[in-house]
């Protein structure tokens, strides 16, 4: 087969002088063997790549298709020939990670600190979307990792559990203005009973929303019906809403916990059975991962796991 790296390069330097003879020059080898190549490698695949004339040589159709396909896999070649030889210990690159608005809360400070004063050849980006697209955007390469919901099977993406997230019941601050808020720390928390949540109005984001369709799981499965008076999609909605004392909601602990510590909603667990949502972090099993994207997944998986260490050992709850 005449498509060998050494050809792409070629290729792509005759292209970009647009002349057989300067590209020569430009690489360092004979005119007539260059000519050469390039004739092997339209014969092996069956087309014209070039058009020739006086005034040099022109890409054809399928030579831009062509030119295309061998700027990116040599550009590939380059950065994996980089990133083999980057040092474990300091790895650098731009790193992307989308997650839902609730794990950015979460992540952003530790994930970002951490990179700044370790990492100092490292760009992350963050990317906060509804966890319905982040698997696109991994698989589209997009985002070098996403945080979500589901392991929906997939062909070309892998999940890893990281951790199960607690829901909480979201209320408004009724009863609490004028004294001082309650401390938001999960373990801390009164717990609600199954009865007293169903007797709530609630706003829910609706279907195919993925905390909707867990929550409607968890109706199903404990045989039990929320009063669910609307409906909101946004997380900021959600909240602002519990907050003017509209009504209730629920949502997960972290997405809430700022503004519970702030004494503008009250937080409740629920409970038992505790209601929870697995966190996934999902990569690219056709792309490959960076050194900086792999040493960044390990740094999301340690945040996590200090998360889970210390809502391991929860305290007793008060239900109401």
């Amino acid at each position: 087969m005449s498509m060998s790296l050494r050809a792409m390069q070629c290729f792509v330097a005759v292209v970009s002088t647009g002349s057989i003879s300067r590209a020569a020059e430009t690489l360092h080898v004979a005119q007539p063997a260059l000519s050469l190549l390039i004739r092997n490698l339209e014969e092996d695949l069956g087309v014209v790549l070039l058009h020739r004339s006086a005034r040099g040589v022109t890409p054809s159709a399928a030579g831009s298709r062509m030119l295309a396909h061998a700027r990116e896999i040599l550009g590939r070649i380059d950065a994996a020939r980089a990133d083999v030889r980057e040092d474990a210990n300091a790895p650098r690159g731009a790193v992307s990670v989308a997650m839902s608005m609730s794990m950015a809360k979460l992540l952003t400070v530790p994930l970002l600190r951490f990179s700044l004063e370790h990492w100092p050849g490292v760009y992350l980006k963050i990317i906060e979307s509804s966890t319905g697209y982040i698997p696109g955007f991994v698989s589209s390469g997009h985002a070098d990792l996403g945080l979500t919901f589901s392991d929906d099977a997939s062909t070309d993406l892998s999940f890893q559990h990281l951790i199960d997230e607690e829901l909480v019941v979201v209320s408004p601050p009724a009863g609490a203005r004028g004294r001082k808020p309650r401390p938001a720390d999960l373990r801390a928390l009164p717990a609600m009973s199954l009865g007293a949540l169903a007797q709530l109005p609630l706003v829910l984001p609706g279907n195919p929303h993925s905390l909707r369709r867990l929550l409607d799981r968890y109706q199903q499965r404990e045989r039990v019906e929320f009063r669910v008076i609307a409906e909101a999609n946004a997380i900021p909605q959600l909240i602002e809403l519990a907050q003017a004392g509209v009504a209730h909601t629920i949502l997960s602990y972290e997405a809430v916990r700022q503004e519970a510590e702030h004494g503008k909603v009250v937080l409740h667990r629920i409970g038992r059975p505790r209601m929870t949502r697995p966190v996934y972090l999902c990569r690219s099993d056709v792309l490959p991962l960076s050194m900086a994207a792999s040493a960044v997944a390990d740094r999301i998986g340690r945040i996590i796991a200090d998360c889970r260490t210390a809502a391991a050992a929860p305290a007793p709850a008060r239900v109401r």
